[in-house]
């Protein structure tokens, strides 16, 4: 689902270069089969049964006679799964009054997220790895089991235990992407032999889109997150990608500050839980 690479480096473009990147990575270029639907009021996506993943929405513009019925319908979805649901809401959404309406709708804000953006012209020359790291790009199948452990490790914190069938639908889903995916790179540091961070790099939406960067708490403190970080967006730029993007947490926006990305909004991450 790739689409054209983004020059426009305006306030504006960096922008719509965010919000590309949100919606064709989370509706195209998850690391788990997904069943994406965009429509003119609002892009989303439904993962695959047994993946322990949220419906997503990640960009809406309903009109204030539609919306109270396109909720239902979006709603409608989740509650047939028994699932929760995950809403990323910009402050240009709409209507004005959205995320009052979700929180009506049971809601809660879990997260308030910078959308950065940078020129990757900009961007720092990678450094040396940290003694006893190594980084190698996600392209052997033997490997694929090693990343998704990682990030297995990962969601524990914020989805419980996850299941085999969890663990199973994203080995055979990269299994199937290896030397055939354009859209996105994959990358696993590894610690004096033991594998302890990843990142992604989805080009999906026409910028160079940072995500999973992971790191064990027993390797933090190295500056392996800086590197993963600086080797994904490196190989964004290498591949013709002008525009780099994340979503940043408290914990990693000074890290990337001080590589260059300005914040141009914030997204509210809005969840309602399983019914």
């Amino acid at each position: 689902m790739a689409r054209p690479t983004l020059t426009d480096l305006s306030p504006d473009g960096l922008r719509a270069a965010i919000e590309a990147d949100i919606i064709a990575t989370r509706l195209y270029n998850q690391d788990i089969p997904l069943e994406a639907h965009e429509e003119p009021d609002a892009a989303w996506s439904v993962p695959a049964e047994g993946s322990e993943m949220r419906p997503v929405v990640a960009w809406s513009n309903f009109a204030p006679d539609t919306v109270e019925q396109r909720l239902d319908d979006l709603l409608a979805v989740a509650d047939a799964r028994r699932a929760a649901f995950l809403w990323w809401l910009a402050p240009h959404h709409g209507p004005p009054d959205l995320g009052e309406r979700l929180t009506r709708r049971g809601f809660a804000e879990v997260d308030n997220t910078a959308a950065m953006a940078v020129d990757l012209e900009d961007l720092p020359a990678e450094d040396e790895p940290p003694p006893g790291v190594r980084i190698e790009l996600l392209d052997d199948a033997g490997d694929v089991d090693i990343y998704v452990d990682l990030l297995m490790r990962e969601m524990q914190d914020s989805h419980g235990v996850m299941s085999a069938d969890a663990r199973a639908i994203r080995r055979d889903h990269l299994l199937g992407k290896l030397g055939n995916d354009p859209d996105s790179r994959r990358f696993i540091a590894w610690l004096d032999g033991r594998p302890v961070a990843t990142s992604r790099l989805s080009m999906a939406g026409g910028a160079a889109g940072l995500y999973t960067v992971i790191t064990l708490p027993e390797a933090r403190g190295r500056g392996i997150g800086r590197q993963m970080t600086l080797r994904a967006l490196h190989a964004g730029r290498e591949a013709g990608m002008r525009i780099g993007t994340l979503q940043a947490t408290d914990m990693g926006f000074r890290v990337y500050s001080k590589l260059g990305f300005e914040e141009l909004f914030r997204y509210r991450m809005m969840v309602r839980p399983a019914r």
